[in-house]
């Protein structure tokens, strides 16, 4: 339990620590930060390895993350310290205080590994299933030999200079092209996408980029660490952050193969709408979805961006840097106040009544008028003891076991509590803020790792009451991140509904928005359109860089 605790707070730790590194890095290049990043999961991952295989780093700490041995009692002084005894000594005196396991006879079901190791399993499983039907569907599928296809294929290994085969795979099963794989990558299409020729170099080039990055492997490293430590937020947090960077260094890396920026835009815009998310369990895509779409598209039409990679230089300076920070993290060790001043002078605290016997003589003393539970020793004749001596004296294993189990007890209560609080506070949420979140926007329902996120993007009560008085339809932790992220406020929304687009939803404002379509733009195209575009129509006419004064009135286009 306390091993559990101690992994538990050093995983906050780190993941913390690397979110905290990925917003000072903000300037730095994605596939600097997605570096960083997955160093981060990769510390994470070895976080139990290094905690057993390093020597030990003794920090006072709270009582419940202690996971030192548990002390020796005796009866020989009342709150001192006395010298330690053998082993031989230990065994023999401690013998009869073994506390009970939960359920009793140890055949009870040991609860809170199950509750562990069931979330843990299912979240494998899911990848597991991912990358069965992933093979299944390599299986079905057809190689592509259309030239076009296989001429950009060509040209974007020569340009990012990748000179392993990449299966090129064609399927009637699939809704967007998809990437994955180290020894034999395999770059997947749809057919509707095969159709697309004008498109044929950024699609080639973005999944190229994946392979090229060995993506497929941070892809799993990022699966397994969510997988055992599903209870941290801020790991989800992590990984979340860690798909969009790697997403960004590719996209990166098509506009560093001279593709136009709006023709990607355009592209990212219009296969996010039918990405394949169940298969993005095991795959990289074009586009993971929604909610990473508009800071992309924005990314994307951001000339003043940096996107060349550091080098490796950078790289492994970065790495000893994590390996800096992880490896004291790992040997870390939580020890309860009494017992770290004790240990230092390889002494143990009693905590007994006073009695005439020390810890060495502990055989010899008369045994107390207990329970039968603990075990009778008679007294040597030549040693008389005062007649108040057995009274004096107390039932060490039964206050033991009862203390043992209050605690046990109470810290089960407390886990889910403290799990809670923990992260809450690793990101400065308290208390006051998460309620004035709630009463900002009493619609919503806001869990706490939605706070946890909200505190993130620096969300304040006041901005998500603008939002709420606005009018918008089902908002959500996600949509309110991203719009902040846009600098949506009241006022956007309130000059878009006059422009005729009310009642629509958040994602939808914040897809206009990526792209930089302000209320006079969309009144202006609603104006030459004669009538009201859709959201989908005005966002591909932006990116496409179709004015106003492109459109033919008599069309009414």
């Amino acid at each position: 339990m306390e091993y559990l605790l101690s992994i538990a707070a050093k995983s906050l730790l780190i993941a913390g620590g690397t979110l905290l590194l990925l917003k000072v890095m903000h300037r730095r290049s994605s596939s600097d930060r997605s570096w960083v990043a997955h160093l981060g999961l990769l510390a994470l991952l070895l976080l139990p390895v290094g905690a057993l295989a390093l020597p030990a780093l003794n920090v006072v700490g709270p009582a419940f993350l202690a996971t030192d041995a548990t002390p020796v009692f005796s009866p020989a002084h009342n709150g001192t310290i006395v010298d330690a005894p053998a082993a031989s000594e230990v065994a023999s005196s401690t013998e009869p205080f073994q506390p009970a396991t939960a359920g009793g006879g140890g055949a009870g079901i040991d609860w809170l590994f199950w509750a562990y190791v069931a979330p843990a399993g299912m979240l494998l499983l899911l990848t597991l299933i991912a990358l069965g039907r992933l093979r299944l569907l390599k299986a079905r599928a057809k190689v592509l030999l259309e030239p076009h296809w296989l001429q950009a294929l060509a040209q974007a290994q020569h340009r990012m200079g990748f000179k392993n085969g990449t299966a090129l795979l064609t399927s009637d099963e699939l809704r967007s092209p998809i990437s994955w794989g180290l020894m034999r990558p395999v770059i997947l299409l749809n057919t509707d996408a095969t159709k697309a020729r004008d498109e044929a170099e950024a699609i080639i080039a973005h999944e190229l980029a994946h392979v090229a990055g060995l993506d497929w492997a941070k892809l799993m490293l990022s699966r397994i660490t969510v997988a055992l430590f599903w209870f941290n937020p801020l790991v989800w947090l992590l990984a979340r952050e860690a798909h969009q960077l790697r997403e960004e260094a590719a996209d990166d890396a098509v506009l560093a193969a001279n593709i136009e920026d709006t023709q990607y835009a355009n592209l990212l815009v219009g296969i996010a709408r039918h990405e394949c998310n169940g298969l993005l369990l095991g795959a990289h895509g074009v586009a993971p979805g929604k909610g990473s779409l508009t800071r992309r598209v924005k990314r994307v039409l951001n000339a003043a961006l940096e996107r060349a990679p550091g080098g490796w230089r950078w790289s492994s300076a970065a790495a000893f840097f994590a390996a800096g920070m992880t490896v004291p993290v790992a040997a870390l060790q939580f020890v309860a106040p009494t017992i770290a001043s004790a240990q230092s002078e390889g002494r143990f605290v009693a905590d007994a009544p006073p009695a005439p016997h020390s810890v060495a003589n502990v055989a010899e003393a008369p045994a107390p008028l207990a329970p039968p539970a603990v075990a009778q020793v008679p007294a040597p004749p030549a040693t008389p003891i005062a007649p108040e001596a057995p009274r004096a004296m107390v039932d060490v294993s039964a206050t033991t076991q009862a203390a043992l189990a209050a605690a046990s007890h109470a810290t089960a209560e407390a886990h889910d509590a403290i799990d809670r609080a923990i992260a809450l506070k690793a990101v400065g949420a308290s208390p006051a803020y998460a309620q004035a979140l709630r009463n900002a926007a009493p619609n919503m329902h806001l869990s706490n790792e939605d706070i946890i996120a909200l505190r993130v993007m620096a969300i304040t009560p006041e901005y998500l009451g603008d939002l709420a008085r606005s009018g918008l339809p089902n908002l959500d932790a996600d949509a309110v991140a991203e719009a902040r992220a846009l600098n949506i406020d009241g006022n956007y929304i309130r000059g878009m509904a006059a422009a005729g687009y009310r009642g629509i939803s958040l994602d939808d404002l914040s897809q206009m928005k990526a792209v930089g379509i302000t209320p006079a733009d969309a009144a202006r195209y609603r104006k030459a359109s004669r009538g009201l575009p859709s959201v989908d129509a005005l966002v591909t006419a932006k990116t496409s860089g179709l004015t106003p004064e492109d459109i033919d009135p008599d069309d009414g286009e």
